[in-house]
Formats: C-alpha cells, structure tokens, sequence
C-alpha cells in the first residue's frame, strides 16, 4: 500500500464504520480491517471493473462479510450506519460533486477524509462556504507528487482568510515544520510560471501575491 493511502489509514479514528468511495482495489478497507481498526467498512465505486478486483482481493483475505462491495456514484448507494467516510485520489471538481449531492447525510458523519489531486485551496473553500471546518491536515509526498489530506469537521463552521485557503489552516498554525518544504516547491513554482508569462497584468499580480505567502512558510 503507498504512503499516501496508509496515511489516509492512519488518520481514520479506531472503531468507525467506513466508506471508502472510489475504492478501486480496496486497500484502504482491507488494511483497516486486517489492523483491526474497524470493524466494518465498504467498498465503494462507480466502476464495475474496480469492484470486480476489491471483491477478488478482499474474498482472497478472507473479508467479505466485513467488506461488502457496493457499486455506488458518490454516496447514492452508501448504508445509513456509515460514519465516516474517504473520498480519495480524484478532482477537486469530482470530489465536490460528490460531496454537494450528499450533502444532507454529511451531517451525520463523524469523520470525513478529503484528498483532491488538484486545486486544494478550492476544496478548502468549499468546506468553509458549505459550514464545515478542517480539523486536521496531512502532507504525503511520493513519487514526486504532494498530496494533501483533510481531516474535515462536518458539524462545526470556520471562516478562513485567503491565506489559510491557500496553505492551510491546520498547516501554518500547527505544522510549519511540514509545510516547509512543500511551501517552498510551490513558491518555485510559481516563480517558474511567472517567468514563463513574462506579463505585468492581474493575473501575474495574483501569482505574485500567492507566492509571497507561499514564501513566508517556505523560510
């Protein structure tokens, strides 16, 4: 299992009921079940070939009573006793997709566990605009990717400033020593994409501002 699905793991609190919503192989559900950290948990995906593997893999480990695979869109299909959820390894516009559709039932979660592949600040301000809150964050990097997880309060409201959006509340407050090099890839990353532009308009004012605050955790 890769460094980012075992930290994804390793943050679920001990004892829940977990969906994991597009599953794909269900390493996620197979290692929480073989660590004895829950129960019970579904598999979940819109595909049928991915759901044909997590059945194969989770038979082989002896779990299928522990493990039902269910082929859902989102939480269309999920069981009422759920009560935390993983949307993982997707788009930031899929992911809140997902979320927007369900989001009567979050409510309801305990915990929800939130990693987009792109545009984490837009997923930040959707929690924020929909009343929810960051309680936690994790940074994973391998095989020379970042990805960020969100261990995100659904019952307790936040109002984040553009900074917070940007690099993250939990992260600049509480892990600095984390977010250092990872502020420092993104800052030369938009000091490349500057220089690539080579304009003086808005937009290069705004990759300006946003690499200065990207600066300023990168020291």
């Amino acid at each position: 299992m890769n460094q980012r699905i075992l930290t994804i793991a390793e943050m679920i609190r001990t004892g829940m009921i977990v969906a994991d919503i597009g599953t794909d192989h269900a390493q996620l559900p197979l290692w929480l079940l073989q660590q004895g950290k829950a129960e019970k948990a579904y598999a979940c995906d819109v595909a049928r070939g991915p759901l044909d593997t997590a059945r194969k893999n989770i038979a082989a480990c002896g779990f299928s009573e522990q493990i039902p695979v269910i082929l859902s869109d989102g939480f269309d299909h999920v069981p009422a006793d759920c009560d935390c959820a993983v949307i993982a390894g997707m788009g930031v516009r899929t992911a809140m997709d997902i979320l927007t559709r369900a989001r009567p039932r979050l409510k309801d979660l305990r915990q929800l566990l939130v990693q987009v592949n792109d545009d984490v600040p837009q997923m930040r301000r959707w929690v924020m605009e929909n009343g929810m809150s960051v309680r936690d964050e994790m940074l994973v990097r391998e095989h020379g990717h970042d990805y960020v997880i969100l261990d995100i309060d659904t019952a307790v409201p936040a109002e984040y400033s553009e900074e917070q959006l940007l690099c993250g509340p939990v992260l600049t407050a509480e892990k600095k020593d984390m977010l250092r090099p990872y502020a420092r890839r993104q800052a030369d990353k938009l000091t490349a994409i500057m220089a690539k532009r080579g304009r003086d308009d808005d937009i290069q004012q705004d990759l300006q501002n946003r690499r200065m605050l990207w600066e300023k955790y990168a020291k």
